[in-house]
């Protein structure tokens, strides 16, 4: 029998197909070849899927070394880029790694990771490895700048009692208008003049409580037991525990730093909050000694590393345990007279050169020594001020603390929030903090947009209230935000917010987080004053400490995407 004669029957009825055995040896064959190209794909698409997995690693790998090394520019660009090398070191990559800040951009830092990959079934056709090579961009931008776009922050309104104001004007006008303090001590009127910021730089005594309006200088929560602020910095001291408050100074072409009124000194109480810069115990802790430091840092470019700054100078126990009284304005009898060397004067640091510094304000002893006045209820004001060549600034960095001694004139109050540039902001979402506030008469308070042609205008915005647990988590209040407050909490926009009366029991130790998304044309038209938001208060009258917190979501450092 011959081959051509064996038949091979595959199905039954219509659907069977007759084969000879010489077409089914082809198919073998041809099913063969198949087999083995099918092979070479999988093989190849494995090969391909492992040189993917690892460029998935190499890229995270640059992600987190620009990230890491874009922080020390553009003060420290050697370490910035040994940082990266470093970290890129820590996933896996001691070699193929390049790190150099941007070009033509000082602020960011571009991180390249070239590595080989073994290749398993291409290898056979001689190629062992395949090249992968990922790049990553980080960009850094500054905490916004808060409180002041002028060379000096927290002027408020100064005032003294009837008979002893001359040459000071007192406080009759409204908004940033209003009297304040001259950069000078020879007096506080002429040309001078420091006009107000509608507030004062404040700190809280450690033994001060927390509902008080110092989020972060106060050991104490009155709602549980004492020492129970859980804001407040543990145990790190220096810059690394920033204990207390920090404000940026930029010195172009160097110059020197000045605080007004540095030492505490009770004062009494006036027509617009305390007089002077407002220095007052809290309820019964009058003639407890308060101590306030002022530590200058040279950050050396290097603002977001605290560990690489060094202290320039500090005022060490010039003005520690003082528990002076102004009585000839109202302050408390049986007290210490005030040290008048420096009670509503300026106190000057030594002149330094150009550079950008951080004074630390803080009534806890930077140095970790042990003082007197971790028991005292206080609040101490004060103001800054930067002198020298060129266009010196002073602004909050990170939080601040602020005292508001409002007018008794009905009208519109307003104060310097952050600034938002358009590079900041456009695309993304502010976000403001303010604690403990309205603790005045009845009134409302808005916010106020700089992105216009003209003035700064009202815009809506969205807010909630929280505060912090034990972890540092958002706590949400029970029910529609808080009992007893006129608004509820709003996620659809609101123009304004109603404040309480005396007392503020509505936001009394309470956050506000109030959010407003940034469209990605913010700023595309110019910016008021290069993008300064401001705070509106419109009351009639009263004192309030609050402490206000200001971010951009996505800031200080993140990845930008590479054209």
């Amino acid at each position: 029998m011959s081959l051509s004669r064996v038949r091979i029957r595959v199905g039954k009825g219509r659907d069977r197909i007759d084969l000879s055995a010489q077409q089914a040896g082809q198919i073998i064959v041809l099913f063969a070849l198949m087999l083995t190209v099918l092979i070479g794909l999988v093989g190849i698409a494995i090969d391909v899927t492992y040189a993917w997995r690892n460029g998935l690693q190499v890229q995270r790998a640059a992600d987190a070394a620009a990230m890491a090394g874009v922080v020390y520019l553009p003060g420290d660009v050697n370490n910035g880029e040994k940082k990266a090398i470093a970290i890129a070191a820590v996933n896996g990559y001691t070699t193929g790694v390049t790190a150099a800040p941007t070009s033509g951009d000082s602020r960011k830092m571009d991180v390249t990771i070239t590595t080989q990959v073994p290749t398993f079934f291409i290898g056979l056709f001689g190629i062992n490895t395949w090249t992968v090579s990922r790049t990553a961009r980080a960009a850094y931008i500054m905490p916004v700048p808060m409180g002041s776009p002028l060379a000096y922050f927290g002027v408020g309104c100064y005032v003294l009692k009837s008979g002893n104001q001359s040459p000071v004007p007192g406080c009759a006008t409204t908004g940033n208008g209003q009297s304040g303090v001259t950069s000078d001590n020879s007096a506080f009127t002429g040309s001078n003049s420091l006009g107000s910021l509608g507030a004062w730089g404040a700190i809280s005594a450690p033994g001060g409580d927390e509902q008080n309006g110092d989020a972060y200088a106060t050991e104490n929560n009155s709602t549980g037991s004492p020492l129970n602020n859980v804001m407040y910095p543990a145990s790190p001291t220096g810059a690394d525990g920033y204990k207390g408050y920090f404000y940026t100074v930029t010195l172009p072409s160097g110059g020197s730093v000045k605080v007004f009124d540095p030492d505490f000194c009770a004062m009494g109480v006036g027509t617009a909050g305390n007089y002077g810069a407002g220095d007052h115990w809290v309820g019964s802790a009058a003639g407890s000694p308060v101590s306030t430091y002022y530590t200058l840092w040279d950050t050396h470019n290097v603002p977001l590393i605290p560990s690489s700054w060094t202290v320039v100078t500090s005022s060490g126990s010039t003005f520690e345990n003082h528990n002076g009284s102004d009585t000839g304005n109202g302050g408390p009898t049986g007290q210490p007279a005030c040290n008048t060397t420096y009670h509503n004067k300026w106190w000057t640091f030594a002149t330094e050169p150009a550079g950008t510094y951080e004074l630390q304000v803080s009534t806890t002893n930077p140095s970790g020594a042990a003082e007197t006045s971790d028991g005292t209820d206080a609040q101490n004001m004060f103001a800054i001020e930067a002198t020298g060549v060129g266009s010196p600034t002073v602004c909050g960095y990170d939080k601040m603390a602020v005292y508001n001694n409002l007018s008794a004139n009905n009208v519109l109050q307003q104060f310097y929030i952050a600034k938002v540039d358009k590079a900041t902001g456009a695309g993304k979402t502010l976000t403001i903090d303010l604690f403990d506030i309205g603790d005045s008469t009845a009134g409302t308070i808005q916010i106020l947009s700089p992105d216009t042609s003209g003035s700064p205008v009202p815009v809506k915005f969205n807010y909630t209230t929280f505060k912090y647990d034990s972890t540092l988590s958002h706590v949400g209040p029970p029910g529609n935000c808080l009992a007893g407050k006129s608004d509820a909490c709003s996620d659809n926009g609101v123009p304004s917010i109603t404040v309480s009366g005396s007392g503020g029991t509505s936001f009394n130790n309470t956050w506000i987080e109030i959010t407003i998304p940034l469209g990605t044309t913010y700023g595309a038209n110019g910016l008021w004053q290069g993008g300064w938001w401001q705070v509106q208060y419109n009351v009639t009258a009263g004192s309030d400490l609050t402490t206000w917190s200001v971010n951009v979501n996505g800031n200080p450092v993140h990845l930008v995407p590479i054209p």
